[in-house]
Parts: C-alpha cells; sequence; structure tokens
C-alpha cells in the first residue's frame, strides 16, 4: 500500500506540475495581446499509429504477458473532438496489442492489450470550467495468461474484466492541453464474462455473477504535449473510489506515452504504465515498453 500512495502522489504531482508549467507558458506568450481561446468552434481530429519492435518489461501485469520481451507492438491514439459555443463533445479511443515469439515456447505471447475508449460531453459555465458527463469503457481483447515453469493459467479475456463507466461532475480546462474532470458521482459496472470464471469471485465480481456494479468518486487528468517539433508527451491519470466496499482503496491507472519521431515515418516511443486494483490483484502493476518503429501522425 506504501507503494501505492506513492505512485498516486507522484503522479498527481507531475500532472499538475506539467499543467501549471503549460499555463504559466501560455500566459507568457498571450502577454501584451489580446487572449483569445485556444479552441475554435467545429471538428478537430487527430492522433497517432505507431508500429514498432519494441523491449518490455512487466511487474504483476494483471493482463498476463511475458516479464521481458523482445517483440512487436501496436498502438493507436485517436481522438475526434466538436466544440460549438458553450457546447464540447471529446472522443479519444486507445487501442494497443504487442505480441512476441517467446524464445521457450513456439507460440506468440501477449505482451500489451488495451482498449479504452473515452467519451465526455461539457458545457461551459465558465472561462475553463464545464458541467460535464462522461463514458468509459475498457478491456482487453484477447486471452491474457500467467505463464508457468509448466502451465500456463488463464487470467483474463475480453470483458474478463471489462468496466464501463457512467460520471457526471465538472470539467477544468485551462488550456487546450490539459483537462481534469472531478466528478463525486460515478457509476461503474464490473463484467466478467469469459464462462471460464463463472464460479470464481473475481474482478470484484461475486462467484456466479457476471456483472458487479459500483457506485463511487472518479478524478481523471489528461495533458498532451508538444516538446518540440520531433517529441510529443501524453499521459492520463484515472483514479476511482468506490463507496460501496472499501472506498479507502483506490483504483489507480497512469499511463504516460514519449513518441519521438527521427524523419515522417520513422520514430521510437517509451511507454510506462502503473495500475493498481486490488479487486484485480493486490499489487501494483507496472508495464514498461521501448520500441522503434514506424510512427504515422494521423
Amino acid at each position: 500500500m506504501k507503494k501505492f500512495f506513492l505512485v498516486t502522489a507522484i503522479s498527481v504531482t507531475a500532472v499538475s506540475v506539467l499543467a501549471q508549467d503549460a499555463t504559466v507558458k501560455d500566459l507568457q506568450n498571450a502577454a501584451g495581446k489580446e487572449v483569445k481561446s485556444a479552441e475554435k468552434d467545429g471538428w478537430k481530429k487527430g492522433g497517432t499509429l505507431i508500429i514498432n519492435i519494441d523491449k518490455g518489461s512487466l511487474s504483476n501485469w494483471a493482463g498476463g504477458g511475458e516479464q521481458n520481451t523482445l517483440g512487436i507492438n501496436g498502438i493507436f491514439n485517436y481522438g475526434i473532438n466538436y466544440r460549438k459555443g458553450k457546447n464540447t463533445w471529446d472522443n479519444y479511443f486507445d487501442l494497443a496489442l504487442g505480441m512476441q515469439n517467446a524464445t521457450s515456447y513456439s507460440k506468440f505471447r501477449k505482451t500489451d492489450d488495451r482498449i479504452d475508449i473515452t467519451s465526455k460531453y461539457g458545457y461551459q459555465v465558465s472561462k475553463k470550467w464545464y458541467a460535464a458527463a462522461l463514458i468509459n469503457f475498457n478491456s482487453q481483447a484477447l486471452e491474457g495468461f500467467d505463464y508457468g515453469a509448466t502451465t500456463n493459467t488463464k487470467i483474463s479475456n475480453f470483458l474478463a474484466p471489462g468496466k464501463l463507466l457512467l460520471s457526471l461532475g465538472m470539467d477544468y480546462r485551462p488550456n487546450e492541453h490539459f483537462s481534469l474532470f472531478i466528478s463525486p458521482l460515478t457509476t461503474r459496472w464490473v463484467f466478467k464474462k469469459d464462462p471460464d470464471f463463472y464460479t470464481l469471485a473475481k474482478f470484484g465480481v461475486p462467484a456466479l455473477q457476471k456483472t458487479y456494479n459500483e457506485l463511487g468518486a472518479y478524478l481523471t487528468a489528461k495533458y498532451n504535449v508538444p516538446l518540440a517539433k520531433w517529441a510529443t508527451y501524453t499521459t492520463r491519470l484515472d483514479l476511482f473510489s468506490n463507496y460501496k466496499r472499501k472506498p479507502q482503496n483506490v483504483d489507480v491507472f497512469f499511463t504516460n506515452l514519449l513518441t519521438m519521431k527521427f524523419n515522417k515515418w520513422l520514430g521510437t516511443t517509451v511507454s510506462v504504465d502503473v495500475v493498481y486494483d486490488d479487486d484485480v490483484i493486490k499489487k501494483t502493476q507496472l508495464k514498461e515498453i521501448l520500441g522503434i518503429g514506424l510512427t504515422v501522425k494521423l
């Protein structure tokens, strides 16, 4: 738990400092000029497609995978955002899949697997604050295993776990790079749809049940900024506290992606993910991936 609180504290501090730096820079750039909104009406689309040869490392990763790997990893990040007057609608797609051919087995093994989709509507109530509603879905696409010396144990699958979150709250948007959504009223459904897990109490879902509903508080912070013409940093921090069961055990999802381009097509990426969910595994999960390969701006 000490590691968990340390990770959470560092995460919040890092996001806050980065957002503050961005705000200071925006004010400095606007000095002596009329301040104009960075967000214009209309549609704004964009993202990144990355296909890498990568070196990966996992520690206590509940989605399953090899501890140390060399393989192929694909990442797809895309945003479709709309603004008209005081209304905003933001949609984000974060998909990842990585495979590697283990030296000890002839079959490919999974090193990364993520489906994360978020849609958020906001209505501007002041210069930087929006009344907002958010929906998020996350799961993995393929079966995940805990690879042992002699046997492999299935520990995850599509919708096992899967989570669907609905939230009402306030969204703080000081600039186009940073947003902070805070909600004291959030409902979340946790899915356990794999038949192999039906008789087990797993992911916080009781035995002989396929879904479990939670009510709690939710916070998500997102920061995306170009560090240079050839480098972009993206980070996101999600916190969820379940009012109905152990509210002090806050679920944490903290993801970081640094993209550096050598030319129009070739680049390198560094990603670090930290996850804590005691309903899945009572340890802090850590995933680090360093890759080089095709990087395309969409």
